[in-house]
């Protein structure tokens, strides 16, 4: 009987006894990682400007997932990496369902849990997990007593082609602040560094090979993570809607995401070493491939025929004309035509002598001509209401010296304010005037915002020390009644918002 070489035999114990391969993985093995965030209910496709070709849409995303997935049927993961749901009529009217039936249908392997999912509250948040048909992912969203979220895993462990893939789930501490506060009560948010280590060690010993963290921190964060926690093979990200399109790489940590809106696929292609569960080979570039969807693109039936289902039900109302502007609104960090009709529509509807609004509630752009209701569903998506109250010349101040340290400027109507950003913290609002007069620190003024930034929302705690509270319509009741009264509609850019180096 033939003897094996001692270098054969210790070449089949290596295979056969690592931890990270069965058998049928020996060598390396090729992975497909599909991934999108920040999807925002855009379930149809979003026309194109000046004759471009639509683009986004749930159809053909799907389309395109099983095109690659017949290239790679065994090896195939497709990950969303948060805030699916919140955005637009098709979703929002039935509290997101509609996405989740989408993404059942797609196969989805997991999802971690983005800030917006708890817009709608803890019940629709629980409706939805329960739902779905995939694993919902966050480590860092725990209770007084530590514990998870209910039926919110931390982890998953995905098995493809014989080799264990971990996928931990991390939420933006900022969920607190970027969600209204209350829809997370009894919960907190804590540091991604104070789970992940133990998680990874505890997924390794479970034969996971290469650890994916699937989050929802935003690019800069994940950065952050990267540098600080050892044993992360890829991240896929989201929340900061980066169109990520060469691969990121902090020490040996890659890092992708996929833009927003559903505009953009990922394709992460990976070849990881078997034995060692590492990451050998990974494209740099085209990792990102743009969802066309022209007459001509094909669309998963199936999946274009939930969208239609729920499409018909609203069509004929959100597709009704509302209003119209004789110039295109633009959205910008800084004061911007659309900021400045938001905030006068708020203003108008209360009589107040000034109106706020955070630039994130303002979430796209409106070309020139006519606005149809749906439009304005996905200008103005949450339910926000009108809050109007007294706040002082000094607290109005103070409201506006913290928004100098960030780049998303609140917008404003019957302010007008002077930022020099170079200057100290605590002194960058070097002029503010009420009415066209300069503002006196002790008068109380009528300030309306919406309910988000009344609550303290994006940190602004000074809104809660604002006296005299008044409940007044939704935020996009009042934008649609303005509209009705003034159109055609053409803000400027007038001044509101002088920003100085």
């Amino acid at each position: 009987m033939k003897k094996f070489p001692a270098v054969l035999i210790a070449l089949l114990y290596f295979v056969f006894a690592s931890p990270f391969l069965s058998p049928s993985a020996a060598g390396t093995v090729d992975l497909t990682v599909l991934h999108i965030n920040d999807f925002h209910g855009n379930l149809l496709p979003q026309p194109g400007k000046e004759g471009k070709p639509a683009t986004g849409g749930m159809a053909r995303i799907a389309k395109m997932v099983a095109e690659e997935r017949e290239k790679n049927p065994e090896g195939t993961i497709l990950l969303s990496a948060g805030d699916m749901f919140q955005g637009t009529p098709i979703s929002n009217l039935f509290r997101g369902r509609p996405v989740i039936e989408t993404m059942n249908r797609m196969g989805f392997d997991a999802m971690t849990v983005g800030n917006h999912e708890f817009d709608w509250g803890m019940g629709s948040f629980q409706d939805l997990r329960k739902a779905a048909s995939f694993p919902l992912l966050s480590a860092n969203i725990v209770d007084e007593r530590g514990a998870l979220l209910p039926g919110v895993k931390p982890y998953v462990i995905l098995r493809k082609k014989g080799l264990k893939i971990a996928v931990i789930g991390v939420t933006t501490p900022e969920t607190h602040y970027a969600t209204k506060p209350g829809n997370l009560a009894g919960f907190k948010v804590i540091a991604v560094e104070k789970v992940l280590p133990s998680l990874i060690d505890r997924v390794r010993k479970e034969g996971a090979g290469p650890v994916i963290v699937l989050s929802h921190l935003g690019l800069d964060e994940d950065r952050e993570m990267a540098a600080k926690v050892a044993g992360i093979d890829l991240i896929v990200g989201g929340h900061s809607h980066t169109e990520v399109k060469t691969t990121v790489t902090v020490g040996t940590t890659l890092i992708v995401q996929a833009g927003y809106y559903g505009r953009h696929l990922g394709v992460m292609k990976i070849t990881v070493d078997g034995g060692t569960g590492k990451i050998v080979r990974y494209p740099e570039k085209r990792i990102l491939r743009k969802v066309q969807s022209g007459p001509n693109d094909p669309v998963d039936e199936a999946v274009a025929g939930i969208i239609r289902r729920y499409d018909e039900q609203i069509r004929e109302e959100f597709g009704r004309i509302v209003g119209e502007t004789s110039v295109d609104l633009a959205k910008r960090p800084f004061e911007s035509n659309l900021g400045n009709l938001v905030c006068d529509a708020m203003r108008w509807a209360t009589g107040a002598d000034a109106a706020i609004q955070n630039n994130g509630g303002i979430r796209t752009t409106l070309p020139k001509g006519g606005i149809t209701l749906e439009q304005v569903f996905m200008l103005l998506p949450f339910d926000n209401n009108l809050i109007t109250m007294d706040l002082t010349g000094a607290q109005i101040a103070g409201i506006l010296e913290q928004n100098a340290k960030t780049d998303g400027m609140l917008q404003v109507s019957g302010l007008r304010v002077v930022y020099d950003r170079s200057a100290p913290e605590g002194s960058r609002v070097k002029e503010l005037d009420v009415g066209g007069v300069p503002a006196d620190p002790l008068r109380a003024y009528r300030v309306t915002t919406n309910d988000f930034l009344a609550a303290g929302g994006d940190r602004f705690g000074i809104f809660r020390e604002g006296k005299n509270a008044v409940v007044g319509d939704n935020v996009r009741d009042a934008f649609l009644a303005y509209l009705q009264r003034h159109s055609p509609v053409s803000p400027r850019i007038e001044g509101r918002i002088v920003v100085t180096p």
